[in-house]
This record gives structure tokens, C-alpha cells and sequence, in this order.
């Protein structure tokens, strides 16, 4: 390969490669969460409510650092002018750069965090019996930094497997060691803290050692600029959307009982499933090529269809949380843990919206529009206090639900309007206006209908997501797209026979 041109095949990637790249991205996540809902009776045994609410409280101190000195928006500004650069030489440049300047970056903040140890300790807990346990999480935090930007690149570069196998030893061995320090030394929290510091440092020397042999040590002053005038506005807004999900919990402490807090919470968390399972999946392989894409002919209206199959995607996953998490939420907690009716389909919905909302902002990053992005999510952050400020007091955790789902409709809706005036990328607004009708109304139905047998009723629930998808694929998607699936549909049939006639023809005798 020559180090002035970049490789054709590379350029030219297929948008299917996409959807293949999300499918292991998407295996990863539910391995994740699968994992962690196994962990749940692990550390319920060998921790008490405090030392697991102190581990939470660590972690929310940790992300609030490092999306405040905008650790989280490198990752994003770093995809941006990699795609800026003409030639290979270039492009490993801006790694190179990019992954020296966060380590500089997030060794400066740690070094200050660690300084502050005590102050933040006494501000979070009230105390400075803690300040050990936070100086320890902002090292591991500086490593996971390093991290980060290093699994960007390497999703950058369509390294989907890489990126599936790394993330899975690095789930196992932190399950591994958490379960050894915590069941078998006792180290309580720290444990959490010690299996955390070993994950992140191995982890990080091994992708410094493997990344930079393939890019080179290569600092180039003049990135630096670029990548701080694009992601400065990126990290303002990352810091709005922190307050977006979780200023409504101040709201509610002086207007619900701790009981309705902790239901809306564990709503919350149900919330975040069809965000997770497409959006998060989806993200990591689009986020990161679609700026190439961006250069090809037609590409609004083959944008437009990865839009539509997204939609689609989300609101079907988020019908399938809806229906099915009674019977779920029925097998994991208590009934005085349920959330109330009608409050997590409300939430869900909200980032429905939300995800789609980030298609749209994603895309004026095209042109590199980050103050825009910046200055709509700010607007986005005040509506969402004003909503919470009106609705809460009267309305407890619906009203907090309610300001949830108004503030992401809008952040959509406006995203949607910016980015139709930039790019005409022909989203047919009738198209999503017919497949939100279509999963309001199967859920409404199915409520409708609902029986006390468990089992059958989840038999059920699946005839009710089977339907939506069947409108849908009436009514929802064009003709062409209709023989489109229906010709992979038969392709992947066809596949999947050849492979099991291959695999069980038995070898011819001799003779």
C-alpha cells in the first residue's frame, strides 16, 4: 500500500459493511448487559446498598470530569479530520497526534482530580473518608481514556472484530477480578475500584503498543487547533445532554418519596434498552464511516434509507421493551419496584426520539457545524429545565416523563428541520408520522388485551411485534425497499441451505 494515496477498496467501503460491522457491535452490548444483570445477585450478596450506591456515585464522579474537560468529544472530533486527510501519511498523523494529545490531556485533569481528591470527596459524599477510593478511579480513568480514542480508531478503520474481542476480554477479566476481590479477598468497594485499575492499565498498554507500531509516533502541532475548534462546542454540548438525563432527578427529590424515585430510575434504565441494542450498535460502525460515504453520488438518498431502517430498528425494538418488560420486570424485582402505567413506554418513546435526533445531528457534522450542534442542545438543556420546572411539582414522575419526552421530540424535530435546509436529504416526514402511528397503536391494543400467565403472554406479546413488523413492511417501507428485503431474505436463506447441504454431505467411498 502506498503511503501517499489511500487504498480504492478503503474509499469506496459498501454501506452493507454497516450493518455487518453493527451486528458484532450489537453482540457486544448484549453480552454486556447479559453479563451484568448475571452480576446483579453476585454483588447484592457481598455489598451493601451503601458500598454499591458509593460505586455509582464514583462513576457518575468520574464521567463528570471527564465529559466537563470534554475527554468524551476527542473521539469525535478525531473521526472528523481523519476524514479531512488526502493520504495515509496523513490520516496516521492525526492518530498519532490525536492519541498523545489525550493522554497529555487526561494526565493533566487526573493530576488535578488527584489534588482535589478531598474537596470532591467531601462535595460528593459529605466526607473524606472517600478521597483514596476517588484518586484511585481518576488513574483508571486515565487510562480508560487512552483507551477510548485508540477503540475510535480502530472502529474507524472497520476493525469490528477487533474492537467485539477486546471489549469481551476486557468484560471478563473486570467480572473475573470483581468477582475475586470482592467474593474471595473482600476488598468491598475497592475491589471494584482494584479489578477496574488492572483491566484499564493492561488494556491500555497493549493497545498503545499495537496502535502506535501500526501509526507511528508522530506529533503534529498543527491538528491540535482543529481538533480543539471542532470538538470544544462538541464537549458544551456533551455536557448539556449529561444535564438533559439527569437534572430531572433534583426536580424530583423534593416532590416524589424516595419509593417513586427509585421506580422511575429503574424505569430509566428499561428506557435505555432500545437505545443500547440499535442506536449505541448502529453508532459505533455509521458514526465513524458516514463522512466517506458523504462523498459519493447519491448519497442523500441512500442516507435516507439508512434513516428509514433505523427508524424502523429503533421503534421496533422499543415496542418490544415496551410490551415485554411487565413480564420481565416480574422476574427480576419485587412488585413494589414496578414503575407505574404507561411511565416506561412514555420513556422509551422519549429516546426514540432521541436517537433519532442524533441521526440528524450527526450529519452536520458533515460540514462541520459543531457550534450549531452545540447551541441546539443547549436550547434543548433550557427547555428540558423549564419542562421539568412546570411539570414535576404538579406531576411527580409523570411530569418528569413527560419533560423527558418534550425535550427530546424537540431536540429532533429540530435537528431534523437544520439538516433538511443544509443537505435535502429526502426523509419522507408522512413515513415516520405512519410508523409511529403504527407501534402507538399495536401497543395500545396489546394493553389492551393483556392475560396473568406469564409465559403466554410473552407468546402473545411476540404476535403483537410480529404485526407491527408485518404493517410495517405493508405500509412503512417503498416497493423497491419491500423486494429489496425480500431478495436478502431469500439470499440469506439460500446462504444458510448451502452451508448445511455442504456440512452434512457425507465424503464419497472410493472404490
Amino acid at each position: 500500500m502506498s503511503t501517499t494515496e489511500k487504498p480504492e477498496q478503503v474509499a469506496r467501503a459498501p454501506l452493507s459493511r454497516v450493518l455487518q460491522n453493527s451486528t458484532l457491535y450489537l453482540s457486544g452490548n448484549v453480552a454486556s448487559r447479559a453479563l451484568g444483570f448475571i452480576a446483579i445477585p453476585f454483588y447484592s450478596h457481598f455489598l451493601s446498598p451503601a458500598e454499591y450506591g458509593t460505586i455509582e456515585l464514583i462513576e457518575i464522579s468520574t464521567q463528570v470530569v471527564a465529559i466537563s474537560f470534554g475527554l468524551q468529544t476527542i473521539g469525535t472530533a478525531l473521526i472528523r479530520l481523519f476524514h479531512d486527510q488526502d493520504t495515509v501519511k496523513q490520516e496516521t498523523d492525526v492518530v498519532s497526534t490525536t492519541v498523545i494529545a489525550t493522554a497529555l490531556l487526561s494526565g493533566v485533569i487526573v493530576t488535578m482530580a488527584v489534588l482535589l481528591a478531598t474537596p470532591i470527596s467531601l462535595a460528593v459524599f459529605h466526607s473524606t473518608e472517600h478521597a483514596g477510593l476517588l484518586r484511585a478511579a481518576f488513574v483508571a480513568m486515565w487510562f480508560s481514556s487512552i483507551v477510548e480514542i485508540i477503540l475510535v480508531y480502530q472502529r474507524i478503520r472497520e476493525r469490528a472484530k477487533f474492537f467485539f474481542c477486546y471489549s469481551m476480554i476486557s468484560l471478563a477479566g473486570s467480572l473475573g477480578l470483581n468477582i475475586y476481590f470482592i467474593g474471595f479477598v473482600g476488598a468491598g468497594v475497592w475491589g471494584f475500584v482494584y479489578s477496574k485499575l488492572v483491566v484499564t492499565g493492561i488494556g491500555t498498554a497493549f493497545l498503545l503498543c499495537t496502535t502506535l507500531r501500526e501509526v507511528g509516533w508522530h506529533w503534529r502541532r498543527e491538528y491540535i487547533p482543529k481538533l480543539v475548534h471542532f470538538g470544544l462546542p462538541l464537549c458544551f454540548a456533551s455536557m448539556c445532554i449529561f444535564a438533559i438525563h439527569f437534572s430531572d432527578r433534583f426536580f424530583l427529590v423534593d416532590a416524589v418519596s424516595l419509593s417513586e424515585l427509585g421506580k422511575y430510575a429503574l424505569a430509566y434504565k428499561f428506557a435505555f434498552l432500545a437505545s443500547i441494542l440499535v442506536s449505541d450498535s448502529f453508532g459505533k460502525s455509521w458514526n465513524t464511516t458516514f463522512y466517506r460515504f458523504a462523498r459519493q453520488d447519491g448519497w442523500r438518498e441512500r442516507f435516507a434509507r439508512v434513516a428509514q431502517y433505523l427508524f424502523f430498528a429503533l421503534y421496533l425494538t422499543a415496542l418490544a421493551v415496551s410490551l415485554t418488560a411487565p413480564e420481565l420486570l416480574s422476574l427480576m424485582v419485587p412488585p413494589s419496584f414496578y414503575p407505574p402505567f404507561l411511565l416506561l413506554p412514555i420513556l422509551v418513546l422519549s429516546y426514540v426520539f432521541r436517537d433519532c435526533g442524533d441521526f440528524f445531528r450527526n450529519l452536520m457534522l458533515i460540514n462541520k457545524r459543531s457550534n450549531t450542534v452545540a447551541t441546539t442542545v443547549s436550547a434543548a438543556a433550557l427547555l428540558n429545565f423549564a419542562l421539568n420546572f412546570a411539570l414535576i411539582p404538579s406531576f411527580g414522575i409523570y411530569g418528569a416523563a413527560l419533560a423527558t419526552m418534550g425535550t427530546w421530540l424537540a431536540y429532533m424535530v429540530v435537528f431534523w428541520l437544520i439538516t433538511w435546509n443544509e443537505h435535502h436529504i429526502p426523509i419522507r416526514i408522512m413515513s415516520f408520522a405512519k410508523i409511529t402511528i403504527f407501534a402507538v397503536g399495536i401497543f395500545t391494543m396489546a394493553n389492551n388485551c393483556r392475560i396473568e400467565y406469564r409465559y403466554i403472554q410473552l407468546l402473545i406479546d411476540g404476535v403483537w411485534i410480529a404485526a407491527f413488523a408485518t404493517l410495517s413492511f405493508a405500509f412503512y417501507f417503498s416497493a423497491s425497499d419491500r423486494a429489496d428485503i425480500v431478495a436478502s431474505v431469500m439470499a440469506q436463506v439460500r446462504r444458510l441451505s448451502r452451508h448445511k447441504l455442504q456440512s452434512g454431505t457425507p465424503p464419497h467411498s472410493e472404490g
